[in-house]
């Protein structure tokens, strides 16, 4: 009978934490790190080892995860003193979960195949609630083979996992899906506020574009926030999507490809943030919208 690898999963965070916990419950050994070791508590009674440093989990997993809030974080727990990269072994694979940039991956890629290892970009689609029912889509660019080794692995914590060749891939696919759909909040709490300040309730224009050709699953999961302004707690934070929108349009500029809704969709989400909405769900642009268009009273 096959042995499970050794899981180790580094940042335990809103999604890193049910992820880990997806892990646990899938039957492989676990083990975990965090900044602060409170948040790995009950994962820790539930059978999971801890780590006191992330290069602790190279020296015992055979395929470490990393689910972290930025690029910054990233850099650091893969090339920071006692990091990943600095203490990994030959033959162990490190998946990043997070959303970075395409140049980030294919740097922490060649360094861990100079060090024998394996580098999978492999950022996640979905909400903390796809995460916590292990539903999440995957996107995962670098070495076919390692994928394949970790296949178990990503069938415990998502729906689906795409392989989609060389490293960078995943991270650009990301992107280009986080665009698409900071895009199409945007237009719709466009069409929102000028449909309310038209004198049209929110509910009516929620259910007849259900039926309609602009009938899409973000206009579905969001309907019920913009009806009723509710965007706490948030399955995706405005903080987050500026994060991801400046990557985007940081590979825009670097490639030469231009993207006039998407620059338009980000500065809504800075104007958003900036107005003290950054912990609100990313689809919060459309209070802003309401507030600029005087669409609703507060």
């Amino acid at each position: 009978m096959q042995t499970q690898p050794t899981v180790a999963i580094a940042g335990l965070g809103r999604m890193g934490y049910p992820i880990a916990a997806n892990i646990l419950q899938a039957g492989f050994p676990t083990v975990v790190w965090n900044r602060s070791r409170d948040k790995a508590t009950v994962l820790l009674e539930r059978g999971a080892v801890w780590a006191e440093k992330p290069g602790a989990l190279t020296q015992t997993a055979d395929i470490v995860l990393t689910s972290l809030a930025d690029p910054t974080a990233v850099e650091s727990v893969y090339f920071g003193p006692e990091g990943l990269l600095d203490r990994a072994r030959s033959g162990t694979i490190l998946v990043d979960l997070s959303t970075g940039s395409p140049d980030l991956a294919r740097r922490i890629a060649a360094a861990a195949r100079e060090r024998g290892a394996a580098f999978l970009d492999a950022p996640v689609a979905g909400s903390i609630k796809a995460a916590t029912d292990g539903q999440l889509g995957i996107m995962v660019g670098g070495d076919r083979a390692a994928f394949a080794r970790c296949e178990a692995v990503f069938a415990a914590i998502g729906k689906a996992a795409f392989y989609l060749g060389e490293s960078g891939n995943g991270a650009t696919m990301k992107l280009v899906s986080n665009a698409i759909l900071a895009t199409m909040v945007q237009a719709l709490a466009e069409g929102v506020a000028l449909g309310e300040k038209a004198g049209l309730d929110p509910a009516d224009i929620f259910t007849v574009l259900a039926t309609s050709s602009a009938a899409a699953p973000v206009v579905a999961a969001k309907a019920a926030a913009m009806t009723e302004r509710v965007y706490l707690p948030a399955a995706f934070t405005l903080a987050l999507m500026q994060k991801d929108l400046w990557l985007v349009l940081g590979l825009a500029n670097e490639l030469q490809v231009p993207m006039p809704a998407t620059a338009i969709a980000y500065d809504m989400v800075l104007a958003a943030n900036a107005t003290g909405k950054s912990g609100m769900d990313f689809s919060a642009v459309a209070l802003l919208m309401e507030e600029l268009a005087g669409a609703r009273e507060s």
